[in-house]
């Protein structure tokens, strides 16, 4: 059962003090007989990030580290629009695989450029800020 009431200044110092030995929500809301979600808003008040998920920090890896999967899709989508734009015989279809071929072409630029300086590279700059944060938790 719940207490019911707000949480007080020497409660809400001691729940941090708990959450940041590692404890988890749960565990720390039996303890002072608070709701968990009661316990993750004295967290995120007080600015404590508490995601440990494991599974969320493996997609978040995978997705950073996955960048050879992706060349390799842009590369098919790309060999596909060329082996479509020889059969194509109409100005729609032409429209369309002109389009996908500029997109597939500016998703292969994003992804690997390596010049910081210029428009490009942004994707891969994203992964790379997401995996040294991964590395610092």
């Amino acid at each position: 059962m719940t207490k019911g009431t707000p949480v007080g200044g020497p409660e809400e110092a001691e729940i941090l003090e708990a959450l940041e030995a590692g404890r988890s929500v749960r565990d720390v809301a039996e303890e002072f007989q608070r709701a968990t979600g009661t316990i993750s808003n004295v967290a995120a008040r007080n600015g404590l990030d508490l995601e440990r998920s494991a599974t969320k920090k493996a997609a978040i890896a995978k997705s950073c580290y996955a960048s050879e999967a992706r060349i390799k899709l842009v590369g098919e989508g790309l060999d596909k629009v060329a082996t479509l734009l020889k059969t194509c015989d109409n100005a729609r279809d032409l429209q369309a695989l002109a389009m996908a071929s500029a997109i597939w072409i500016d998703k292969r630029r994003l992804e690997e450029s390596t010049d910081p300086t210029a428009r490009g590279g942004e994707i891969r700059i994203l992964f790379e800020k997401m995996g040294q944060e991964e590395v610092g938790t």
